[in-house]
């Protein structure tokens, strides 16, 4: 199984974790002929069940709650019948204002809008799932076990009370995690929590599932590789990092 994160479909926003509408449909439209995405909701029941996720299979994850999931992805995932799951920054639910100061080489004030809570509201209200991505996006590594669990538990009721339904899962900050990063997730009430290891392989768990991140320039047919059940075998070969790492600077060189 295969879980992509995303972060904002928009158009013109040339950042990496930002894909064009257009460059998301094309991918969309490949995991719907494939037939193989299934929610978020079957990894959960599998992971309590103690099983192996199976191959073959992919779900689709965004972070951070950018508004422009509603305005772009929603309407194309729609449109191919494909089930996704949003981690908002709970933050923005009692701060509208919150800075997004957590883009590398963005100033906060450039940064694209989050989802409103009303938003948050309609999509869950259309079956859209809903997960935690912390209170303020902050590195959760660098803060005490306590700091953690206490960020991480007020984040996970906050949304909990806004949608009003339970929420079970968590994505790390950056993808980051230690083993009091796990243990605070664990502690605040998460049934599991998805990591974004993409410089190699990491040891993995109900606490640290991992994804793999789709960006910006990343074409057909990188997708189709990233989407492949070899893939995870191929990011934690010696050389993956190196070889992603280059092949990355010879596209930016255009």
């Amino acid at each position: 199984m295969t879980l992509l994160c995303y972060h904002s479909i928009a158009r013109g926003w040339d950042d990496p974790v930002s894909l064009e509408p257009a460059d998301f449909e094309r991918q969309c439209a490949l995991l719907a002929r494939r037939g193989t995405v299934v929610p978020l909701a079957q990894v959960a029941e599998r992971l309590a069940a103690g099983a192996g996720l199976p191959p073959g299979t992919s779900v689709l994850t965004f972070d951070d709650g950018f508004a422009d999931y509603a305005e772009f992805a929603v309407p194309i995932l729609r449109r191919y019948r494909l089930p996704a799951t949003m981690y908002v920054v709970a933050g923005s639910i009692t701060d509208a204002s919150l800075p997004v100061d957590w883009i590398t080489g963005l100033p906060a004030a450039d940064a694209p809008p989050l989802l409103t809570t009303d938003q948050i509201r309609e999509l869950h209200a259309e079956g859209w799932s809903f997960g935690s991505h912390s209170m303020f996006h902050r590195d959760l590594p660098t803060l005490s076990e306590a700091e953690c669990a206490a960020d991480l538990a007020e984040s996970r009721e906050l949304l909990a009370d806004l949608i009003g339904a339970p929420v079970t899962s968590l994505a790390y900050p950056f993808g980051r995690h230690t083993p009091h990063v796990r243990r605070a997730a664990e502690q605040a009430g998460y049934a599991f929590a998805l990591a974004l290891p993409d410089r190699g392989a990491e040891d993995g768990g109900r606490f640290a599932v991992p994804r793999t991140g789709i960006y910006r320039g990343n074409g057909i047919l990188r997708f189709r590789m990233k989407t492949s059940r070899l893939f995870p075998a191929l990011r934690g070969a010696p050389g993956y990092r190196a070889a992603s790492t280059l092949a990355r600077r010879v596209l930016a060189k255009g």
